[in-house]
């Protein structure tokens, strides 16, 4: 398992440099992943890959959490990575995709309770 998740992460890696914004919550990787690995992808690959992406040398790892953005303070859902140095934090990510800080996929449910 460690060789397949080891070249999962460069997956990864790679996979995020080519997306528009190179900025992905940890929830999208775990998509990518069940998509890229089918019936062999299971819990425990899924979570070895993001742990090496949190700390991996290309990439920031941002957690939910509070951050200062255009001179406010946000709270930012969800747990994000991103090729580093591109963002100072996830709210300049969110905001470049378009979404609110408290969004964590593309979906709005405005109906929600």
């Amino acid at each position: 398992m460690l060789e397949l998740s080891n070249q999962l992460v460069d997956h990864m890696v790679l996979y995020l440099g080519k997306t528009k914004h190179r900025f992905m919550s940890l929830k999208e990787i775990s998509l990518v992943l069940k998509k890229k690995l089918g019936d062999e992808y299971t819990s425990e690959i899924s979570i070895a890959v993001k742990e090496a992406l949190k700390v991996h040398d290309k990439l920031d790892f941002f957690r939910e959490d509070t951050y200062i953005h255009d001179s406010k303070f946000s709270y930012c859902t969800g747990n994000w990575v991103a090729i580093k140095g591109l963002y100072k934090n996830p709210l300049e990510g969110k905001d470049k995709m378009g979404w609110y800080s408290w969004q964590e996929d593309e979906e709005i449910d405005w109906n929600k309770d």
